[in-house]
């Protein structure tokens, strides 16, 4: 069966935990509308700081629509109603009053801010073809707040270097793969000598609170992924290479092209199931490649902090795949596992 590990939380943290909260903390306050900033401030004092910008996960707004926060995965609708000035002037203060030095990443549906802060966007695109030249008209803002390395996924990284195979890192979104790569990057780049480690961080939120220069990381920001793979194989001789969120085709050509020079590959990918990231092209393309050696998913474990893994073997979805003629994974997942 697949192997189910709890990797239970201690409370050593990559950097001050209070720093890291605040710097968020005040980040938001300084670029949030002022009326929705009173209602969270009153919501902090009313929930002893439970739902507050300290706690958050996310907090959107909405034009013309009531504000909400997110925190430990829980969903509260504001009352303060953003209006459409009140948007604009966000929009302004996010982007720094310059719309056009994000305006790239905003027809990628994201700006990056202070401290790792992803602000995912939506609006009217404007396109020609199939690409999208300009998004116009901003109709909602979803502040997706970073957290702290805490120690979490020793044994992902012990998995790694016991086996020297790839690893995929899948999970819905929003349970916590960019927070478990942050940490194996740091642990690889540390640990009996450490492992140089090539992070591409296309959105500019992997490296949120990475290391304090102790660790072999060699940090490439916001290069395209298949790109900033080449030029890591090519110039920075890693001994693994860790992104964030792969899918596209024309990264997983990039991708195994790297491993056929030998370096383990770490990397994340939305989805739920292995079954549902092979019916994706460029996941399968990797697969068939031979580029991870287990597949890891995780989820938050009810009432206790840290996750949960459930990892499957290569070899367990080889079977799957010569044995099943297009059958659930189900039989795949008690076929066989690699062991952490």
């Amino acid at each position: 069966m697949a192997t189910i590990i709890v990797d239970k939380r201690n409370h050593n943290t990559v950097g001050n935990t209070d720093t890291i909260n605040g710097q968020n903390a005040a980040y938001l306050l300084s670029v949030l509308p002022n009326r929705l900033v009173k209602e969270l401030q009153m919501l902090a004092s009313k929930t002893n700081g439970a739902a507050s910008v300290f706690s958050a996960e996310e907090i959107r707004l909405r034009r013309d629509g009531r504000a909400s926060l997110t925190v430990a995965d829980k969903n509260t609708i504001l009352k303060t109603v953003i209006g459409a000035q009140e948007m604009d002037e966000t929009v302004a203060r996010i982007c720094d009053d310059s719309l056009y030095a994000h305006s790239e990443t905003i027809k990628n549906g994201f700006i990056t801010v202070a401290n790792g802060i992803r602000v995912g966007i939506c609006g009217r695109a404007v396109c020609q073809g199939e690409n999208i030249i300009g998004v116009y008209d901003i109709s909602a803002l979803n502040f997706r707040i970073p957290k702290n390395i805490v120690r979490v996924g020793s044994e992902i990284t012990e998995l790694l270097l016991k086996e020297e195979r790839g690893i995929l890192i899948y999970s819905p979104p929003g349970v916590g793969k960019t927070t478990l790569l942050r940490n194996i990057a740091n642990d690889l780049s540390i640990q009996n000598g450490g492992r140089r480690v090539a992070l591409i961080d296309t959105r500019q939120e992997l490296t949120y609170s990475i290391g304090n220069g102790d660790g072999l990381i060699d940090i490439l920001s916001g290069y395209p992924r298949a790109l900033g793979i080449e030029i890591a194989v090519r110039s920075m001789n890693p001994q693994v290479i860790i992104c964030d969120e792969i899918g596209e085709r024309s990264e997983a050509e990039a991708i195994a092209s790297a491993q056929n020079s030998g370096v383990p590959f770490v990397a994340s990918a939305h989805g739920s199931s292995v079954e549902g990231l092979l019916r994706r092209e460029g996941i399968k393309l990797l697969h068939d490649a031979g580029v991870f050696g287990f597949y890891v998913g995780i989820k938050r474990k009810a009432g206790m902090e840290g996750y949960e893994y459930n990892i499957t073997s290569k070899e367990a979805v080889d079977d799957w795949l010569q044995n099943s003629r297009g059958g659930n994974l189900r039989h795949m997942r008690n076929s066989g596992i690699g062991e952490a």
